[in-house]
């Protein structure tokens, strides 16, 4: 699943390619690029030789990286400005999932405190829309996908309360097309070898692994 793009001329310095990102390197941008995803341009002469949009060159200032937030960014070459250039490259990777994820998909915990949830019945009114995915992480949370919704479910919170954590699960499962379980995180675990710096992964892995399934 390929979440950014870096798009540059000149080498990368001190940067390992990261599966989920698709790497570019010409002298210009090949029309296939999916500018949808954010994107990182590396060298200030290259995305000024690359820009062609006049609302998007109005945009660009030697002094701001960011262009449009979560979407387009650049930074110096390495013959540009050596340190800024490894910071940057290495920032956009550690961010990337942030600018994707964050920007396509709402998340809201539901929590039996603040929403006043008596019953299990109580939960399922509280649920937005059908459910496409359910994503249990080890019997302690539960991450429900419904379009461009994210749910989470805090099955220990809701055991605390007196809650049967199983009836919950049995009940949101009925209402679900797809179940994924991850009982021993070993999910979780392989996709944070991938995603090691991003901290909201598990509340978004319901959505990689959907893709993947």
């Amino acid at each position: 699943m390929k979440i950014a793009n870096i798009v540059y001329e000149s080498e990368l310095v001190n940067h390992v390619e990261v599966e989920f990102i698709n790497y570019y390197r010409g002298d210009t941008v090949p029309s296939s690029i999916d500018f949808d995803l954010p994107t990182l341009y590396v060298g200030w002469s290259f995305i000024k030789n690359n820009i062609t949009n006049s609302d998007t060159r109005e945009k660009l200032s030697i002094l701001e990286t960011i262009i449009v937030p979560n979407k387009l960014y650049w930074e110096f070459a390495f013959s540009e400005n050596k340190t800024s250039h490894i910071k940057g490259v290495n920032k956009f990777v550690n961010l990337a999932p942030r600018f994707y994820f964050e920007s396509r998909y709402k998340y809201f915990v539901i929590d039996p405190v603040i929403s006043n949830i008596y019953t299990t019945n109580e939960i399922i009114d509280h649920l937005v829309g059908d459910i496409d995915t359910m994503y249990n992480y080890k019997n302690e949370m539960l991450y429900l996908l419904s379009g461009e919704t994210i749910m989470g479910i805090d099955l220990k919170m809701f055991e605390f309360f007196k809650f049967s954590p199983d009836e919950i699960i049995l009940e949101i499962s009925k209402r679900t097309k797809a179940s994924l379980i991850d009982l021993e995180g070993i999910s979780y675990q392989q996709y944070l070898r991938i995603f090691p710096n991003f901290s909201y992964l598990k509340r978004y892995l319901v959505i990689i692994l959907s893709n993947n399934r």
